[in-house]
């Protein structure tokens, strides 16, 4: 799923700065030219007063006060509209201050610690979990989150060279928030290694014939094959976030990370925050009784289903309350659900960022053994081998997680565990780019597939070109889907729990889109969404798609009549919908220029991407809102926007040119 940042919040202080921690006024609200800080000072500041507090012997909960609140000489000045020296793209400069000071207490105080002879691990820990108290959050969830996680950050911290500071934490960690520095940031592509690709031109393969265009890497370009015949139907399932203690009734409004389950100093819930019988919109997962309801749903709607698609994410939000094996007897309550309603059917499966323990951590191999993600690899290959061939995938499964496989009904399935690039998995601050192996496996298992004039279907659970997945994947992912954007004939995604698709244009050209990535919502109402699920239907032969439908039901109306199941129904067709002749790239890239062009249509799509959602539809979206609904769908690299650009560029001529005609 959807960022769940709990534990790095207080390693990192990656904490989504709320107005009780910066005053009533909103950050960055116009007050004149900004206020320039500058860090160093700000941090020498702050550590003197922190310090006060979080090393008295005992502390009570009211002893607790935001930052700012302890350096009244900044308090105004930050309540209002300034800049970090060095840091002038960062989109919050709240959330990136707070960051960066968060990060700077908890390693000044873990150097004065463990590093300079101390040796009092247990002190450290206390601090974390002070620090995590200073940034408003329960005691509950910080005794959690650092006895969870605090072997992993020392392991980090003792073995990371060069020793991290606080501006590389916060760059990686909040790339989302622009939070990188003016120079020499995070976005520099010398960082990283690179795959390294074979170029189409030198591939000798009976597939392209001499009309092939060299270099050509549309999708709508694939080789001619035979005629089609009956479309396969292949349904998407995703992101389930099962919660084996959902308590019908309990108060929903916990003001915790995820709630609908007994918490400490919980109060009685009222009739307006008690947690629905099918789910409840604010940040709750799903209980068992609608996992059943969806899967039997699909089997009675869609009786001849050729295969099923599942990207990742069973395990729920409360990521400081987990261990492995209540991940495990998640995930084998939901695959043998799975088995036993659709006992027939093919299902090609992916990790979530939340299957692992601690979650979003998937460790590099050339760790200690202690930490490696080995357990989750051998535990999946154990469920997932009534739907797959394990002895055959068994190598790059124990490897990281992914795999490939040929289908009954002819098209490749790429399975990737793109998990490593999610931003909040602590072992990028390792490593940057210890996931290269997986992309260059996915480059030469690519490079197979054209030699073999096969088609190719790419599940994973992160979209790639969600600013949340880190830029050094990102990058170099966006490189192989254009070199083989031929043969790619559909990616599928997870996590974001919203009803989108995304255009991938080629790099030195941003009017020319190449591949097309389709996510499957969710099926839980995390957050503040309808539950969903997708039915594709593809050509048999190319197996691309002919027709996209999401299916869903209105959480609010469901639990009005809790004694009857919920009302699903077809929320829409897409290529009806949009009035499209079909779903290829050059269709899809039409009508997000039409989506340029018309802003009504732009808010007919994001009502569509957020599936209809009673609270997001009285919010609404206007503005920036749709504009960055817009730029998602053409962003596939952090901070490319030139695609968007340009998508907007040619609207305002044509809108211009429309205008002059019709005087």
């Amino acid at each position: 799923m959807l960022p769940q940042r709990s534990w790095f919040l207080v390693f990192v202080g990656g904490f989504y700065v709320l107005s009780q921690v910066h005053g009533a006024d909103t950050p960055g609200s116009p007050r004149g030219s900004p206020y320039r800080i500058d860090l160093a000072q700000y941090n020498q500041a702050l550590l003197p007063r922190v310090r006060t507090i979080i090393e008295a012997s005992e502390v009570a909960d009211d002893q607790y006060v935001p930052y700012f609140e302890l350096l009244p000489e900044y308090r105004e000045r930050l309540s209002g509209n300034f800049l970090i020296d060095g840091f002038a793209r960062a989109r919050d400069a709240a959330r990136c201050l707070t960051c960066m000071s968060s990060s700077y207490l908890f390693l000044s105080y873990y150097n004065e610690t463990i590093v300079n002879g101390q040796g009092n691990t247990e002190r450290v820990w206390t601090f974390a979990k002070r620090i995590c108290r200073l940034l408003g959050f329960k005691q509950y969830l910080c005794e959690g989150i650092v006895n969870m996680n605090g072997q992993v950050i020392e392991y980090v911290l003792r073995n990371r060279t060069p020793f991290p500071d606080p501006e590389d934490i916060c760059q990686v960690f909040l790339q989302e928030q622009d939070c990188v520095r003016d120079v020499g940031s995070i976005t520099e592509a010398t960082l990283y290694r690179s795959v390294d690709i074979t170029p189409r031109a030198d591939v000798r393969s009976a597939m392209f014939g001499s009309s092939d265009e060299a270099g050509s890497c549309s999708r709508d370009d694939l080789p001619p094959r035979k005629t089609s015949g009956t479309p396969l139907t292949i349904v998407h399932l995703t992101d389930i976030h099962y919660d084996p203690e959902y308590l019908v009734g309990v108060n929903a409004d916990c003001k915790a990370e995820a709630c609908c389950r007994t918490l400490p100093d919980l109060k009685p819930a009222t009739t307006a925050t008690a947690a629905g019988y099918w789910g409840d919109y604010r940040d709750c997962d799903t209980p068992w009784h609608a996992v059943v309801d969806v899967m039997e749903h699909i089997r009675e709607q869609h009786p001849k289903i050729d295969a099923i698609y599942f990207t990742g994410d069973i395990v729920h939000h409360f990521t400081w309350n987990t261990t492995i094996e209540t991940n495990e007897f998640a995930m084998r309550q939901v695959f043998d659900l799975m088995k036993r309603t659709f006992p027939e059917v093919p299902l090609y499966p992916v990790l979530g960022n939340h299957e692992s323990h601690p979650a979003n951590l998937y460790a590099p191999h050339n760790v200690d053994e202690s930490f490696r993600t080995n357990y989750l690899y051998d535990f999946v290959a154990e469920q997932w081998d009534d739907w797959l061939p394990i002895e055959d995938i068994r190598g790059t499964l124990a490897e990281g997680g992914y795999y490939t496989v040929q289908t009954p009904y002819g098209v490749r399935i790429i399975g990737l565990n793109n998990n490593p690039c999610f931003v909040h998995n602590f072992w990028l601050f390792y490593s940057l780019d210890y996931f290269l192996p997986q992309l260059q496996w996915l480059h030469d298992t690519l490079l197979a597939a054209e030699q073999a004039n096969e088609r190719v279907h790419i599940l994973a659970h992160v979209p790639s070109y969600d600013d949340s997945c880190f830029i050094g994947w990102t990058r170099e992912y966006r490189k192989i889907v254009e070199r083989f954007a031929h043969i790619i004939a559909g990616q599928f995604n997870g996590h974001s729990h919203v009803d989108e698709f995304n255009l991938y244009y080629k790099r030195d050209d941003p009017s020319r889109a190449v591949s097309v990535a389709w996510n499957g919502g969710s099926t839980t109402t995390f957050t503040k969404l309808n539950p969903n699920y997708k039915v594709f239907q593809f050509d048999p032969v190319t197996f691309v798609p002919v027709e996209q439908e999401t299916w869903m039901y209105n959480l609010t109306e469901a639990n009005l009549t809790p004694d009857r199941r919920p009302s699903w129904y077809r929320m829409y067709s897409f290529k009806n919908h949009y009035q499209l002749s079909d779903l290829s790239v050059n269709s899809l890239q039409r009508l997000v220029q039409q989506f340029a062009q018309s802003e009504s249509q732009l808010q007919r799509y994001w009502q569509t991407k957020q599936k209809f959602s009673d609270p997001l539809i009285r919010e609404g979206c206007t503005g920036t809102c749709l504009r960055n609904a817009l730029c998602a769908i053409v962003r596939t690299e952090h901070a490319d926007e030139t695609a968007c650009e340009l998508l907007y560029e040619r609207a305002m001529q044509t809108n211009a040119s429309t205008a002059v005609s019709r005087k």
